[in-house]
């Protein structure tokens, strides 16, 4: 039974209500009159009295939200409560006006537009400003007022004529089919946070809820178990708070606390923005440069119908259920470290993280101690994704090659890396066996210039995702603009298209991007600048220029670096130094 209490601001609503609160035998309502303050004093003593929800109207609804605990439903000013006043107006003299709080006045301004109807409308935030507002009418010539009770007794007291805006039947039975929707869902969150509690409770690690001045909210059984109130008082994990507190952002730090060391994961909470959630694990090491845990990815889509594009949909299964490596390999930009992350997300969802090492920022000294010392230290579970494995020396190779073997039994295991990597191996500069013989499957991911037919399923992910992320209200591309991006051979990949499909929703305010926009776009991208001379534009640093020849020359050379480095009359190290700063 859903126990309710309606709070009419005038004798009218009251009559109304009575009428028609009987309809539901599983909603009982009982009604109330009292307008503002003392529809508030009314509010608070049925809070105390055990009621469920109140409802009321206009700005006795409004003061009442804020003084409660318990949900308030507004009963809305109807097109049909908004017709009778209308029609009324009809038969009145002189210059009209409608005062009043915004849930009234909002719709009572939109049917006016829409009717073509010469009605003054104000919007009041409170009742002190009714007399005001009133007192300026009247010295303009007004001399009819349309109103909630404030509004219209305020009016009647300095000699304007009022005439309350009154809730029909339509409008008192759609508030009580939203206070049962609505007690129903407050119903199913407070059954779903009391499983959350219980988990929060019973979560194997100590878990905490401070507040942003280190007031303690929440303390889960293990915490009570392992620790006591002191460690939140604790300098470090008061610099931590206040750190997550400021930034809104995740963050991972390990302490010393009574001579034990700990691994905290601190990340604060969307729905209280006061509130910090702190993770502790033990005897964690900081987090080595190099190594970033990525715990919340979703699946990005693959589209396309090339058949890169559908063998890589239809092979995602069989890739992330393989135990061994994976080596993924292409150009920068093709989207290796995504189709990494689809890969992760198709076997694990959300239920670990993946972590990607970045070898040439991190020793195998220090990964072995992250992955190996302390169990505890990693999740159970998830991917590993390895990046430069071919930069580093050979004696470095050897160790990675048996280091990731091990780490494969434990976890997903992926290796990125260009597309030429062969070729190192061919000169003696990647070892033969960790490129042949670790991974399970290598997977290629071609340039964008060999699958151009997927370009507009392309641009219309991106499309899409800008809308979304940006508001952007472009939501599509002309057919004559896909044909002429295909025209180009997009040297940065699927990473060029994205950035170039973003300066194109932020530069056009159409509805859909038109092919002088991409004609624009592109002649003013050095990379793309089709000219048949091959002049490299003299904008920009030396450096930049400089680049820019290098770029120019693997498109002619088929990022063959081998040749490239040859053409150019340095070696492969120099280049590859070059290509990455």
């Amino acid at each position: 039974m859903i126990k309710a209490l309606l709070i009419a601001p005038y004798q009218g609503l009251a009559e109304i209500a009575k009428n028609y609160k009987d309809t539901d035998n599983n909603f009982k309502v009982d009604v109330r009159l009292g307008n503002l303050e003392d529809g508030v004093g009314i509010a608070k003593q049925a809070e105390v009295d055990g009621y469920d929800i109140i409802i009321s109207r206009g700005g006795t609804a409004s003061l009442i939200q804020g003084k409660i605990n318990i949900p308030v439903v507004d009963i809305k000013v109807s097109g049909y409560d908004i017709l009778r006043i209308l029609t009324l107006l009809k038969g009145t003299n002189g210059k009209a006006a409608l005062v009043g709080f915004s849930n009234i006045s909002r719709g009572a301004s939109t049917i006016c537009s829409i009717l073509d109807m010469d009605l003054r409308t104000i919007t009041i935030t409170n009742s002190d400003e009714v007399t005001k507002k009133l007192e300026q009418l009247k010295t303009e010539g007004f001399s009819v007022v349309i109103g909630d009770v404030v509004t219209v007794h305020e009016a009647e007291k300095i000699g304007l004529q009022g005439i309350l805006i009154t809730s029909g039947k339509e409008a008192v039975l759609e508030a009580f089919d939203e206070a049962k929707r609505l007690y129903r869902l407050l119903q199913k969150m407070q059954s779903q946070a009391k499983i959350f509690s219980d988990a929060l409770e019973r979560f194997p690690r100590p878990l905490i809820t401070v507040q942003e001045d280190g007031g303690l909210v929440f303390k889960n059984k293990k915490f009570r178990e392992m620790l006591d109130h002191s460690f939140v008082e604790h300098v470090e994990v008061m610099a931590l708070i206040e750190e997550v507190a400021r930034g809104k952002e995740k963050v991972w730090k390990p302490i010393e606390y009574q001579t034990k060391r700990y691994f905290l994961v601190a990340y604060p909470l969307k729905s209280e923005k006061d509130y910090v959630n702190i993770l502790i694990y033990n005897d964690f090491t900081q987090k080595e440069e190099g190594v970033k845990f990525y715990p919340n990815l979703s699946h990005k889509s693959i589209p396309g119908q090339s058949t890169t594009a559908v063998s890589l949909r239809n092979n995602i299964k069989r890739y992330a259920s393989m135990n061994s490596p994976l080596w993924i390999e292409g150009e920068p930009g093709t989207g290796k470290m995504t189709y990494a992350g689809n890969l992760h997300f198709e076997r694990f969802k959300h239920r670990a993280p993946l972590v990607s090492v970045n070898l040439m920022k991190v020793s195998m000294d220090q990964l072995q101690d992250l992955f190996f010392s302390n169990i505890e230290r990693l999740p159970e579970e998830g991917t590993v994704v390895f990046h430069n494995i071919h930069k580093i020396n050979e004696y470095e190779q050897e160790r990675a090659e048996a280091f990731v073997q091990d780490v494969s039994e434990r976890y997903q295991t992926i290796l990125l890396s260009p597309d030429n990597v062969e070729s190192l191996v061919k000169e003696g500069q990647l070892s033969h066996s960790l490129y042949y013989n670790v991974p399970g499957a290598r997977i290629h991911l071609p340039p964008l210039r060999r699958r151009k037919e997927d370009i507009k399923s392309l641009v219309q992910v991106f499309i899409a995702q800008n809308h979304i992320d940006y508001g952007s209200e472009t939501v599509g591309i002309r057919e004559e603009a896909v044909q002429e991006l295909m025209t180009h051979d997009w040297p940065g990949n699927i990473d060029q298209l994205k950035t170039t499909i973003e300066k194109l929703m932020a530069m056009t305010n159409n509805s859909f991007i038109e092919r002088k926009d991409v004609e624009t776009i592109i002649y003013r991208d050095p990379l793309e600048q089709k000219d048949l001379n091959h002049s490299i534009p003299v904008q920009g640093t030396l450096k930049d220029m400089e680049k820019r020849i290098i770029m120019q020359v693997m498109q002619e050379e088929n990022n063959n670096q081998s040749k490239v480095s040859k053409r150019l009359g340095i070696n492969r190290t120099t280049l590859w130094r070059k290509l990455n700063s």
